[in-house]
């Protein structure tokens, strides 16, 4: 689960709604008390996700 602040609007989260499932990469574009507004993939347009199904991705670090 994330808790967004407005400096995180444009970090990469993954969309995952169940352990066993493959992770869906976006990008926050905003939020509100209820829903963190995501852009996922290709997608022109943000949806409304649950906080508690995002996480923060980690870039890897090279060297």
């Amino acid at each position: 689960m994330i808790a967004p602040t407005p400096s995180d609007i444009g970090r990469r989260v993954a969309y995952r709604d169940r352990p066993e499932v493959e992770p869906e990469l976006g990008i926050v574009t905003s939020f509100d008390r209820f829903f963190v507004f995501v852009r996922y993939g290709a997608d022109l347009h943000s949806r409304a996700t649950k906080a508690s199904h995002l996480e923060w991705v980690r870039l890897a670090s090279s060297g």
